[in-house]
């Protein structure tokens, strides 16, 4: 189990960040620790990605050892809500030597590749090792960029709505129904409970780990199916605040009439409105809102995938996904 304690001034210092650079890292470890938790596409087009670039190094370290451990240096911390992926390439190659070396000592030598388990270290990793830290980040991060082409940069600006959709549904949460009960519904295994957070391993983790932590950095992932810890552990050189990693709801989900809880009560109210084509000012006039307020919402509808938009003369209609029209144009 892991507990981070955080108290009132680490309360304030809990935020969302959206990065494609996580995404791409938990795309890797997913294939190996949790396939079940990814489509029969997304493993292929993984395996396939790894495979045709010969990411070996990549595929051996992005993945984590027999216990799940994967360096966290591949994951640089957000700065702001998002980190493009050049910067974030950038970060790994420039992460400091003193973390690449703890990490990588924890990776070779620590639980995640220890002789008494019966099972080495991969040899790409090995080879790598042989030229310095440094060299090693360049050589992760040059693979790491070539994966993110060859695999997820296609299907980002989908993926990228869907993590903003989530994000802006538990900001909502937050607002309605307050910090605690909102953070209690980011994943099955992870709880607030007497002022921090717990987090439980999956069975056969070799420790557990308590941090005072004076923030926490959530991140939505389409690629996780339970919430995951990193980079916060106490007494590592160069320290970071601790990330959380936690799957993000399904598109579907934050679609539902019944998720209010999710989606927010107004953007809610719009959806159902939103059975036939209307604008910006009709919604605004229907639910006596304010045009601005409409149109924040439907943006954010929108870039989710939950609405379509078309422009007809001088009007922008919009209408809810999956509302079939009639052959005369009209809705059914």
């Amino acid at each position: 189990m892991i507990r981070i304690n955080l108290g009132a001034e680490g309360l304030g210092g809990v935020r969302f960040a959206v990065s494609p650079l996580d995404s791409a890292k938990d795309l890797i470890y997913s294939l190996r620790r949790t396939p079940q938790a990814l489509s029969a596409d997304w493993r292929a087009r993984t395996r396939e990605a790894l495979v045709q670039h010969r990411l070996g190094l990549l595929g051996a370290v992005g993945g984590g050892g027999p216990c799940g451990y994967a360096p966290d240096f591949l994951r640089p911390e957000s700065q702001g809500f998002e980190t493009s992926v050049d910067a974030a390439l950038h970060r790994v190659a420039t992460a400091p030597i003193e973390r690449i070396g703890y990490e990588l000592a924890l990776a070779v030598n620590g639980h995640p590749w220890d002789p008494a388990s019966g099972e080495g270290a991969p040899r790409p990793l090995l080879q790598a090792l042989d030229r310095g830290e440094r060299s090693f980040a360049h050589r992760l991060a040059d693979e790491m960029a070539q994966f993110w082409h060859a695999a997820l940069e296609p299907s980002w600006p989908g993926i990228r709505a869907r993590l903003e959709a989530d994000v802006s549904a538990r900001a909502t949460a937050i607002a309605y129904h307050g910090l605690a009960d909102t953070l209690n519904r980011l994943a099955p295994n992870l709880a607030w409970c007497d002022g921090g957070l717990t987090l439980r391993l999956r069975p056969g983790s070799p420790h557990g780990l308590t941090v005072d932590a004076r923030a926490v950095i959530l991140v939505p992932s389409v690629f996780v199916n339970q919430a995951i810890f990193c980079a916060g552990e106490p007494g590592a050189p160069a320290p970071r605040t601790p990330l959380i990693i936690y799957p993000a709801a399904p598109a579907d989900c934050l679609a539902a009439s019944g998720e209010d809880r999710l989606i927010g009560a107004t953007r809610a109210r719009i959806l159902a409105e939103l059975s036939e084509p209307r604008s910006t000012a009709e919604l605004a006039q229907r639910l006596y809102l304010a045009p601005a307020t409409v149109s924040y919402h439907l943006q954010i509808l929108h870039r989710a995938g939950l609405v379509t938009r078309e422009r007809r003369s001088r009007r922008v209609l919009y209408q809810r996904l999956g509302v079939r029209p009639r052959l005369g144009g009209g809705p059914l």
